[in-house]
């Protein structure tokens, strides 16, 4: 989001330079400076003890591939509970911890995404009305079965990396 005028005065903002961070947007009333801001995701790939990665397809949006299970992050939660809640919400199960593998930019969507792996003995899925399949893969499967040079393929490759 690119602030026009401020959040809290409803003052139009103008252009100050802010160091290294160049031209920002200021609010002279508030003297305060509002820098663009962007939303930050979760996205969660599950391992079995026999190594099979759990993905999905989503119910909504794009259909063709498969996806890892992600959302947004809420106030107040760490991007570690947010992909356990996630996981919980979306495929009905509860991973003990999830593991950060890298972040990466998604500048389709102009978010944030937070890579995670959790591990979790084999277990069958109860799906949210958000999923429409949800699916363990071997790691060459899944690799297969997601959009090539896309974020989760990335997270994929890395989850599978770790036999």
């Amino acid at each position: 989001m690119h602030f026009t005028y401020c959040p809290e005065c409803g003052t139009k903002t103008v252009l100050r330079r802010m160091g290294d961070d160049g031209d920002v947007p200021y609010c002279a009333r508030c003297q305060k400076p509002l820098f663009d801001m962007f939303s930050t995701c979760v996205l969660s790939v599950l391992k079995n003890s026999s190594g099979e990665l759990a993905l999905i397809r989503q119910s909504y949006g794009q259909q063709e591939t498969f996806v890892g299970v992600a959302g947004y992050m809420k106030p107040g939660e760490t991007a570690e509970e947010a992909a356990l809640r996630e996981i919980a919400e979306e495929i009905g199960v509860t991973a003990d911890r999830a593991e950060f593998r890298f972040s990466a930019w998604h500048a389709a969507k102009g978010q944030l995404m937070l890579c995670f792996l959790a591990e979790i003995d084999r277990a069958d899925f109860t799906l949210s009305g958000e999923v429409r399949e949800a699916r363990w893969f071997s790691a060459e499967d899944a690799a297969k079965s997601v959009r090539p040079g896309s974020i989760i393929e990335r997270l994929v490759l890395t989850a599978a990396a770790q036999q």
